[in-house]
């Protein structure tokens, strides 16, 4: 899988995931599933919310050292051309 395939990935799994996440917190916001379902409504909620975060903050982690790695290679290109 090349670079590109694997970028876009990974914004797929940060969409994925917050939405993931949006959806447990709605679900405390505009519903009664944690006073019905008790502790199983919480549990509920909270792996929602966790599982979103899981498949999210990787992606982002891995998309921002692609971005610092991007950006030392453009500033190494820029030392190499102003000292020839």
């Amino acid at each position: 899988m090349n670079e590109q395939n694997l970028t876009r990935l990974m914004y797929g799994l940060i969409i994925v995931g917050l939405g993931i996440a949006a959806i447990g917190v709605s679900l405390v916001i505009f519903t009664d599933i944690v006073t019905q379902q008790g502790v199983q409504g919480i549990a509920l909620i909270a792996g929602l919310i966790a599982g979103g975060l899981f498949l999210s903050i990787p992606a982002k982690i891995y998309l921002t050292l692609q971005l610092m790695k991007h950006n030392d290679a453009k500033l190494k290109a820029q030392r190499n051309n102003g000292l020839s």
